[in-house]
């Protein structure tokens, strides 16, 4: 299956100030496989991040639950 992600912070809407912003999130790729990755865009694709992937490793066949990821960047 293709890797599905979801954005979980900020919440859609939200205001973001000048300063660090956190943004957080899940992904599950499907079929046992884990999550290697997770790119980040936050300027609709001109440019991308990677993201870090939270928890440990599953062993290869068995990632079968969702993986956090957390990407900290600058916003102006």
């Amino acid at each position: 299956l293709p890797v599905q992600s979801a954005v979980t912070q900020p919440r859609p809407g939200a205001t973001v100030p000048p300063g660090e912003l956190t943004v957080k999130g899940y992904a599950w790729s499907g079929g046992g496989r884990e999550v290697v990755r997770v790119d980040v865009s936050l300027d609709g694709g001109r440019t991308w991040r990677v993201a870090q992937l939270a928890g440990e490793r599953a062993p290869p066949g068995r990632a079968w639950a969702w993986t956090l990821w957390e990407l900290t960047v600058p916003v102006a």
